[in-house]
């Protein structure tokens, strides 16, 4: 996904410095390499201006800019009128100056200004992360109703949370950590389960990640204080079967098939569309064919969004005012960001201004860490 590693960038304290990140970000950032909790979200963070990536385009255009002052300066030379002492050296340069004309700029494919792995620094050479061997696929702009690039109907699986039936649907291919929101240390996670947790309190900050590859999906322990079960065992990486029960802290799940109905059921008009704010437990129903804003309200401007994340405490306090709007487009629930200042993830995923991405039931959006579960209820 990333061409440099930032957990081993020689210049990675530079590269927040002068990232375009809040303060608050930045303190985030620093926190989670720190302790070693940062994840491919975090990295994005600071691959928006890579300064090993600016410096490596530098040097290409530079190389670019020598090569057409010396084609230039050959065509310049075959216009001067040619003695006989320069018929052999005209030989010459006219058959260089064929080759360069044939010369085209260079593409996104070119290689780096270093012709080998070999000639380039170990720092300036990829590196893939090892909590994500293969990272996800990026979420691509997306008008319809077609299903998110890699993925289909029959191979998508969810987790269903014992208790309040909540489902976390899970990526075809990419990474999700769960846990429970922080404001104070690090990234908060794309699953949260403080309300699930709120009376046990045994859910760690960043307690397990669920890596989706090849339909398969792996869970992880990342150093969680009450550690990671599958089916009662204890794990610390362990891949998942249909039907398996998984326990983090407090918090029962069960690993299944998403049922291949569910899609078609969610357009009909007989389902009950709900929105959870899984910090808090609060639920709102999302009327058919209306487009909401959800974010905080603002009195000094007089501003209330249609949902409003005000209540939801410290959870919330980074949302914006205008952060996400959820619209229909022929019976299909879209969500897009509308330029918030900390940004929104879907399934890990990071969404760009104006990127409109549809909704399955069980999708979690996360906003600026107060992550949202949209879902859908039948017999209503």
């Amino acid at each position: 996904m990333y061409k440099y590693s930032c957990r081993k960038c020689p210049i990675r304290e530079r590269c927040i410095e002068e990232s375009n990140n809040p303060e608050s970000v930045k303190t985030m950032v620093r926190a989670a390499f720190s302790a070693k909790t940062d994840t491919l979200a975090t990295w994005g963070l600071l691959q928006k201006r890579c300064l090993l990536v600016e410096a490596e385009q530098s040097r290409s255009q530079s190389a670019l800019s020598d090569r057409l002052r010396r084609v230039q300066a050959t065509q310049s030379q075959e216009d001067e009128p040619i003695s006989s002492d320069q018929d052999d050296r005209n030989q010459v340069d006219t058959s260089i100056l064929g080759q360069r004309r044939n010369l085209s700029p260079p593409s996104a494919n070119s290689k780096p200004p270093f012709t080998s792995q070999s000639q380039q620094p170990d720092y300036l050479k990829p590196v893939t992360p090892p909590e994500a061997k293969r990272p996800p696929r990026p979420l691509k702009r997306i008008s319809g109703t077609k299903e998110l690039q890699g993925a289909t109907r029959d191979d998508r699986y969810w987790l269903t949370v014992m208790g309040t039936g909540r489902h976390i649907a899970l990526p075809v291919e990419g990474e999700l950590s769960l846990g429970r929101f922080d404001p104070n240390v690090g990234i908060p996670p794309d699953i949260d389960f403080s309300f699930e947790d709120r009376n046990a309190q045994k859910i760690s900050r960043r307690h397990a990640s669920i890596i989706g590859r090849q339909q398969t999906h792996t869970v992880q322990d990342l150093g969680s204080r009450t550690g990671v079960y599958v089916n009662g065992q204890p794990v610390e990486t362990g891949t998942l079967a249909p039907k398996d029960r998984l326990t983090l802290g407090g918090v029962h799940l069960i690993y299944d098939k998403i049922p291949p109905d569910i899609f078609e059921k969610a357009k009909s008009k007989d389902v009950l569309h709900t929105l959870t704010v899984t910090p808090t437990g609060r639920r709102f129903r999302l009327p058919p064919n209306r487009t909401l804003v959800v974010g905080r309200a603002d009195p000094q401007v007089d501003f209330k969004p249609d949902i409003d994340l005000t209540r939801d405490g410290e959870a919330a306090r980074l949302v914006s005012r205008r952060h996400i709007q959820l619209y229909w487009r022929y019976g299909q629930l879209y969500v897009e960001d509308l330029g918030s200042r900390y940004g929104t993830r879907l399934k890990g995923q990071v969404l760009a201004l104006g990127q409109a991405v549809p909704l399955k039931p069980g999708d979690h959006v996360w906003v600026a860490g107060c992550v949202l579960a949209y879902d859908i209820e039948t017999g209503k």
